[in-house]
């Protein structure tokens, strides 16, 4: 019986410690799930507020330059916390659509391209892709935006990128050719297309390819008028499966020229 007693006041004890330590994870639990719907909701309000001010922005028809309201206006107008509308003008900053003078205003963003630019190279960062699928990443948006200019350009289009690419030959004649010809040429291309998305995109996607872009006309600058005049010609006749296959060699030979080059510095 005493065994029995003890064993019993040893169970009871060991009860005890046991709908302590589920009492303290409950209450951790409950904590750490407050914090979370907290946190949740702190940045679901911080994107409601974001796209309060997109559509802000649309309505008052702003553009390139245009100052936003403060801060306080801001928070007055969508009633919400001056800290809420922070975060909000800085998730538009990260995405390109404003920028933020310290000490002076905010404006709406006159590079738009610089926050698929910022979204591409973090996604880049993350990423271990191989040269052979960042050939075909390139590849496949400079075919998508050329085709489209193939059919939207107009006879004044074809005319500034046949004169892209006789700047680009000059230069090339003079000793005086850099990435800035190549990246005008496409810019070009780009405009051709009459859409805003499509022109924004293929910027930043040119700028982040600019240095190796330079590093490939440096070392095969022939090759490439030779491919820059397939694609102008291409456009110019509206041949898409022409486009395509000029594209695809470009996009080759560049993607080995970068291979070579890698290979030459890590030695």
């Amino acid at each position: 019986q005493g065994y029995s007693s003890a064993a019993s006041d040893v169970y009871k004890r060991q009860l005890r410690g046991t709908v302590r330590r589920v009492r303290r994870s409950l209450e951790e639990g409950l904590i750490c799930v407050t914090w979370n719907m907290a946190e949740q909701h702190k940045k679901s309000l911080s994107r409601q507020v974001m796209e309060a001010i997109e559509k802000m922005i649309r309505e008052r028809e702003m553009g390139p330059g245009d100052v936003l309201p403060t801060e306080t206006q801001i928070a007055e107008e969508l009633s919400v916390s001056k800290s809420s509308v922070r975060e909000a003008i800085k998730m538009l900053e990260a995405l390109g659509v404003v920028e933020i003078r310290r000490g002076l205003c905010t404006v709406i963003s006159e590079n738009p391209e610089q926050g698929y630019l910022n979204v591409t190279l973090a996604h880049l960062y993350l990423t271990s892709g191989g040269g052979e699928e960042l050939q075909t990443f390139r590849q496949t948006v400079e075919a998508a935006y050329t085709e489209l200019a193939i059919d939207q350009a107009t006879e004044e289009d074809k005319e500034q990128i046949a004169q892209a690419l006789e700047t680009f030959r000059e230069n090339l004649h003079n000793g005086t050719l850099t990435s800035e010809d190549d990246l005008a040429f496409h810019s070009q291309i780009l405009k051709a297309t009459h859409n805003s998305f499509m022109i924004s995109l293929g910027s930043a996607l040119n700028e982040l390819f600019r240095e190796s872009i330079g590093v490939s006309i440096q070392t095969n600058a022939q090759l490439a008028l030779a491919d820059h005049e397939k694609i102008c010609d291409a456009i110019l006749r509206r041949d898409k499966s022409a486009a395509r296959e000029a594209i695809s060699g470009s996009a080759e030979r560049w993607a080995r020229t970068i291979s070579i080059y890698q290979k030459k510095e890590s030695k």
